[in-house]
């Protein structure tokens, strides 16, 4: 083995451990929500993590895109647009707030409960409404709406019912 190919194979591995500890590490902080920690992860993804998902989701076409929650901001009166997880129930969409029920889009829906979602590439008016776990279990037909909701522990979520004629789709 050459040493330009040792190198390359010592830099894949360490990548390799760096991804591989970075979703362990996040798979811990989104089961135990230790305060500081879930505010760092809640930052990242908010302002890297995020935009990227978007912009890979806009250039694209992918099969079905990316659910994404249109809403206000309760300080800025600013649009923001968040990629979330959704689960669709024949009563709305339901969102569970992984990161626990401080966070920015939850906090904005509260202030001002009339939001937009995107949801396989057609966008919906939706009224939200926030809810606890057995609300949202019972809604998903008395189960888990995605395993994620038991690995992790959710507590908090949103219910998105449609808002005029379109409904859920």
């Amino acid at each position: 083995m050459t040493s330009r190919t040792k190198r390359a194979t010592l830099a894949l591995t360490t990548m390799a451990a760096a991804v591989g500890g970075f979703s362990v590490a996040l798979y811990l902080i989104l089961r135990y929500q230790p305060k500081p920690f879930v505010r760092a992860v809640r930052t990242i993804f908010g302002r890297v993590l995020n935009p990227i998902v978007i912009s890979i989701s806009d250039r694209f076409d992918l099969e079905t895109g990316q659910q994404a929650l249109h809403h206000i901001g309760r300080r800025t009166g600013r649009e923001y647009r968040t990629p979330l997880c959704v689960v669709p129930t024949p009563e709305g969409y339901i969102v569970p707030a992984a990161f626990g029920p401080d966070v920015d889009w939850l906090a904005n829906l509260r202030t001002t409960p009339q939001a937009q979602l995107t949801y396989k590439r057609t966008t919906y008016p939706v009224i939200a409404e926030v809810i606890d776990r057995k609300e949202a279990y019972r809604l998903a037909g008395g189960s888990a709406g995605c395993p994620c909701w038991d690995q992790f522990r959710i507590q908090d979520f949103a219910i998105l019912r449609p808002d005029g004629n379109p409904g859920v789709k």
